[in-house]
């Protein structure tokens, strides 16, 4: 009998799981992959150390990350890397073809005057866009709770627009809030754009985890074994338990793990609808099933593993980007019956450029190149985002030809496979979760507390805000307090 049964080892499990065993509670965390860290988990192959598709965190500092290692205790196993220490960098692709570059903000810099000259003239952005960009990010800083109440149903489309900060910085601004969020720019909320542009601004763009991303989510699980707490890798749940109408455990292996509550990190959606059969259907009200059944999800993100024999890169983070990159609803819509852009946005990850050790040959690189797409493991768009990213990779860096040794795709199917069963026609490849879109975020968050009694949710769909994986970790210190009021 355990206190609490955490089923999957995301960063919302894990943190909700390591911060119950710290509070004493005896836990069981339980994955049916072979390492903690659900998307963000970083898996070893022939002496490389990568996760499956790009991943970077965000803020750079103060975070959740760091608050979880203070508590745990972790710093001597855990470094957490800040863009101060590395290289990254903006790419704006112009109409003519030419790339004007810029480095990612750290914690309270912009850059000096000069640098910002240079970006401001090569990219042809006007003073006036500017000085109206300055007031963006005046607005981000200062808006009030008060204030922010009353953009939860306002698009940031419609907001950033109004500021009049001409099509380049537009195109800057759209094209990071699709990374950082992975939805339609018309439903993303402003007020949830805000609240993670804010930590941004304050905090710097970017973060790396020293031993690979997923390391922090494998040192939490050391923390829990060490006090108390059981692991049990490799072992898929197939149903969590009901007994009068409250979680009583799960089955998983052909196994019964009984518990006083159970935590479900697999997701809303599979949750309810898979893990919970037989009893959704007469345990939880036929309009909840109704409402769960109808969120919607983040888009995918589809591309392409390089596996190189030199050092193509020399930057360990890029967000490429042009004018027709951003995609709003309509953009998505065109996407997928076929017409992408010229210049699709592109995120790449080097992240042997972030820890020299997460490679065998200081000269060999792993690079995770990808680009948005739907989240439906069966859809079509998956074949012709790959298509598009290793086009747009070869012109821009074509010595990829000359020294990849190995190419490897991935698509929304294999985000499906390794961390989020496929329960909703359309759906399973999310590359956050449950969307942060309009009727989906702030007071319209759906409730980590479920219906039924003792069966809780955590991660990205439940409880939290900001940028993937940190509001992953936010929404496990949430649930955590949450969980242990409720045990008492």
């Amino acid at each position: 009998m355990y206190d609490v049964i955490v089923v999957g080892a995301g960063y919302g499990g894990v943190t909700c799981a390591g911060l119950l065993t710290k509070y004493g509670y005896k836990v069981a965390l339980v994955d049916k992959n072979p390492k903690a860290g659900g998307k963000a988990m970083s898996v070893s192959k022939k002496g490389f150390v990568y996760e499956m598709w790009p991943i970077l965190g965000g803020p750079s500092v103060p975070s959740r990350f760091h608050e979880l290692v203070d508590i745990l205790q972790l710093h001597d196993d855990v470094d957490l890397l800040t863009s101060s220490e590395t290289s990254e960098e903006f790419r704006y692709i112009k109409s003519d073809g030419r790339v004007v570059t810029s480095p990612f903000p750290t914690q309270g810099s912009y850059g000096d005057s000069n640098e910002m000259n240079r970006v401001l003239s090569e990219a042809g952005i006007s003073l006036a866009e500017a000085g109206n960009l300055l007031k963006l990010m005046a607005a981000i800083l200062s808006t009030t709770p008060e204030q922010l109440e009353g953009l939860e149903h306002v698009s940031v489309f419609e907001w950033v627009r109004s500021f009049e900060i001409g099509s380049v910085l537009e195109s800057y601004q759209f094209s990071l809030c699709n990374l950082l969020f992975v939805v339609a720019l018309d439903k993303l909320p402003a007020a949830e754009a805000i609240r993670t542009l804010r930590d941004f601004y304050q905090g710097g763009a970017g973060r790396y985890h020293r031993k690979g991303y997923g390391y922090v989510a494998q040192a939490v699980v050391g923390y829990i074994q060490n006090h108390g707490g059981t692991w049990l890798p490799k072992t898929k749940v197939d149903q969590i338990l009901v007994e009068d109408d409250s979680a009583v455990g799960i089955k998983a292996g052909g196994k019964v793990y009984k518990g006083k509550t159970v935590v479900s990190n697999a997701g809303l959606q599979p949750t309810v609808l898979k893990l919970l059969e037989p009893y959704s259907s007469t345990a939880l009200p036929p309009d909840y099933l109704e409402w769960v059944k109808r969120l919607e999800p983040s888009w995918a993100f589809v591309g392409v593993r390089y596996f190189v024999d030199a050092p193509v890169f020399d930057k360990a983070s890029i967000i490429q980007f042009s004018d027709e990159s951003w995609w709003d609803t309509e953009r998505f819509e065109s996407a997928r019956n076929g017409s992408w852009p010229d210049q699709p946005l592109l995120f790449i990850v080097v992240p042997c450029l972030y820890d020299p050790l997460l490679s065998p040959d200081p000269s060999h690189q792993v690079i995770l190149a990808g680009t948005m797409c739907s989240p439906d493991p069966s859809s079509p768009m998956n074949q012709a985002a790959v298509g598009k990213v290793e086009k747009v990779m070869e012109k821009y860096w074509p010595d990829l030809r000359w020294h990849t040794t190995k190419k490897e795709a991935f698509t929304s199917q294999n985000i499906s496979a390794q961390s989020r069963a496929s329960v909703v026609f359309g759906q399973g490849g999310e590359c956050i979760g449950l969307g942060q879109v309009i009727g989906q975020c702030g007071p319209d968050k759906p409730n980590p507390k479920s219906p039924l009694s003792r069966l809780w949710f955590v991660g990205c769909d439940a409880g939290g805000y900001g940028c993937g994986t940190h509001q992953a970790v936010e929404s496990g210190f949430q649930v955590a307090e949450m969980v242990a009021k409720e045990l008492g």
